[in-house]
């Protein structure tokens, strides 16, 4: 049965590849390429890359389009906190497709995310959570990464991601300008406009179709 992990670049998943590692178990690590996750997950993946590590890089097509960004705007799409479009046929969906069955496949939850243990059902696709079951944390995950002699991640994920709430955007608007205004494009072809979860220690959820008045108003 052949092993993998769903490799996303970030703390966790590189946590659990070094472990992996470690413990000399033969895997497939796999990281399926959105084309939207923010410039230091890319920068970070070659970083790895020239040291020597190994990982499968899949780019997805998806209606024909190989880049989330141009998908969402060809359809008009725009990402939602309760409609998770996106990752399933940009992430898992091309995950899934890829790997040969009989299967299992490395999940990198933390300890502290016990409770998110929902993964695709599939036949003879196995799922082992080792973070979890060895009680690691997400400080332990950057520990072991420290350990490695490597430099700790940023977070993984989209940079128009609306789980990143207003901070995260903000943080593009003010670092990376040109995204930012693709951002705000990618609002225009939607009428609804974006529902952005709120930062801590908010709650709830904020949707005015606002978001450009928002952030620019917001102070730099």
């Amino acid at each position: 049965m052949k092993e993998y992990l769903s490799f996303g670049a970030g703390v966790n998943s590189t946590a659990l590849m070094l472990l992996l590692l470690d413990q000399d178990i033969e895997f497939e690590a796999v990281y399926v390429d959105p084309g939207t996750e923010w410039p230091e997950t890319y920068d970070y993946l070659n970083y790895l890359k020239s040291l020597g590590y190994e990982f499968t890089w899949l780019k997805p097509w998806v209606e024909g389009e190989n880049n989330l960004y141009d998908y969402l705007v060809k359809w008009k799409i725009l990402p939602s906190v309760f409609v998770r479009c996106c990752t399933a046929k940009f992430k898992t969906g091309p995950f899934y497709e890829y790997i040969e069955t009989p299967a299992t496949v490395y999940i990198g939850y933390d300890f502290g995310e016990s409770t998110r243990r929902h993964v695709k059902k599939i036949d003879q696709v196995a799922y082992k959570f080792p973070l979890i079951e060895k009680g690691i944390t997400r400080e332990r995950c950057k520990d072991i990464i420290k350990d490695h002699k490597l430099k700790v991640p940023r977070k993984s994920g989209c940079w128009f991601c609306p789980f990143q709430g207003l901070n995260g955007f903000m943080r593009l608007r003010n670092k990376y300008p040109t995204l930012y205004q693709m951002v705000m494009h990618l609002e225009e072809t939607n009428p609804k406009g974006f529902t952005i979860l709120k930062n801590k220690p908010l709650s709830g959820y904020w949707q005015d179709n606002k978001l450009l008045d928002y952030l620019e108003a917001a102070p730099e």
